[in-house]
Parts: C-alpha cells; sequence; structure tokens
C-alpha cells in the first residue's frame, strides 16, 4: 500500500511542483515578464493532462511532443531575456527555427502520437547544458557581482543547467529502454521526475531572491 501511494506521488512529480510554485509564489508579477513563468505553465498543463490520460489508459505521448517544443521555445526565449544582447537574440533564435524544423522532421520520419524516440528531447537538454554553461562562464569573467546566489536569474539557469543535464542521460538511453520493454523503463521516469522537482524547488528559491530585490 506504501509503495503504491509512493509510487503514485512520484508520478505526479511533474505536475505538483509547478502547481505550487504557481499558487504560492508572493512576487507572480515579475515572474510574469520572465519566460521561467510561461515553462511552469506548461508543465502545470500539459503534464496534467498527460497524467490524466495515463490514469484512463489513453495515448499521451502527443502532449510529450507539444511539451518539448513548447518547454524549448519558452526556455529560449527566458535565455534570450537573460543574455540581452542582439549576437546572442539573433543565435537562439536561429537555432529555435533549426529546433523547430527538426521537430516535425522527426515526428515526419522517426516518430508519430504513438512512436517516442527522445530524439528532440535529447537535442534540447543539449542546448540549453550549452546555454546554461555560456552563462557561467559570463558570471566568472564578472568577478565584481556581489553574492551571485542572492540573484533570481542565477537560481532558475542552475534549476535548468541540473535537470537538463541528467535529462540528457536519461532521454539518450530511453529510446533502447523502450524497445527492450524493461522495468527499468519506470524507474529511470521516476529519476526524471525526482530531477524535475529539484529543479522546481531551484525555481521556488530564485522567485524568492526575486522578491527579496524588489523588497
Amino acid at each position: 500500500m506504501t509503495e503504491t501511494i509512493l509510487i503514485k506521488l512520484l508520478s505526479y512529480l511533474d505536475t505538483l511542483p509547478p502547481l505550487a510554485i504557481l499558487l504560492f509564489s508572493k512576487n507572480r508579477i515579475v515572474l510574469r515578464g520572465l519566460y521561467v513563468y510561461h515553462f511552469l505553465i506548461i508543465q502545470l498543463v500539459l503534464n496534467g493532462l498527460a497524467s490524466l490520460l495515463n490514469e484512463l489508459d489513453w495515448n499521451n505521448l502527443s502532449l510529450y511532443h507539444a511539451n518539448c517544443i513548447l518547454s524549448f521555445l519558452s526556455l529560449s526565449f527566458f535565455f534570450r531575456q537573460v543574455f540581452n544582447t542582439p549576437a546572442m537574440s539573433r543565435l537562439i533564435y536561429t537555432i529555435c527555427i533549426l529546433f523547430t524544423v527538426f521537430f516535425f522532421y522527426n515526428i515526419y520520419r522517426w516518430e508519430s502520437v504513438t512512436v517516442f524516440n527522445s530524439n528532440t528531447f535529447g537535442v534540447a537538454c543539449f542546448v540549453f547544458c550549452c546555454y546554461s554553461l555560456y552563462y557561467y562562464v559570463r558570471i566568472l569573467r564578472k568577478p565584481s557581482v556581489d553574492n551571485i546566489t542572492k540573484s533570481g536569474i542565477f537560481w532558475f539557469v542552475t534549476g535548468i543547467f541540473s535537470y537538463y543535464t541528467v535529462s540528457f542521460f536519461i532521454f539518450l538511453t530511453y529510446n533502447k529502454l523502450t524497445q527492450e520493454k524493461t522495468p527499468l523503463l519506470m524507474i529511470t521516469w521516476q529519476v526524471h521526475n525526482v530531477v524535475f522537482l529539484i529543479m522546481c524547488i531551484y525555481f521556488f528559491i530564485g522567485i524568492r531572491c526575486l522578491h527579496l530585490q524588489k523588497k
């Protein structure tokens, strides 16, 4: 009984944390100015619907496909806000266009609403890891910055980096695990949800920092 409850709780770790942040954040007005806010709404709505369809034993892979492209675009625009230079804006817009083309070609060529090979998720993970590392390089080049851990942006990027770094290795092997229909597949997805929770905790810290900065 306890094990069943734990498994059920783990399966909702990609839905409940975004809901908690959106409900209890004291700084929603400032948060709405960042694309992280849109990312959290996307996770809440699409992951929530995916969990509902899973409970009904209906196919929910189309929702994960939608989540992939919408999450990629929202976080790409977030990083555009963070870097805020014409050169990086052009680069990010270009990558968004290329990713969108690859996303639809991938669905046409390798995937469908009933097949999931995690190609686009893997590419998204790689891109966000690169953006995050570039952000860290930028702040390391500015030793005059006082206590970077008080920056909300720092915690947002750290959450994104933590989640997508681990997820990259998960999605790298996910297709193989799916084909083999191994019990390890469920454990792997539960690990994914735990890492998602950790990202949301970092987001909450970042929102709190934004709140303190506005006081």
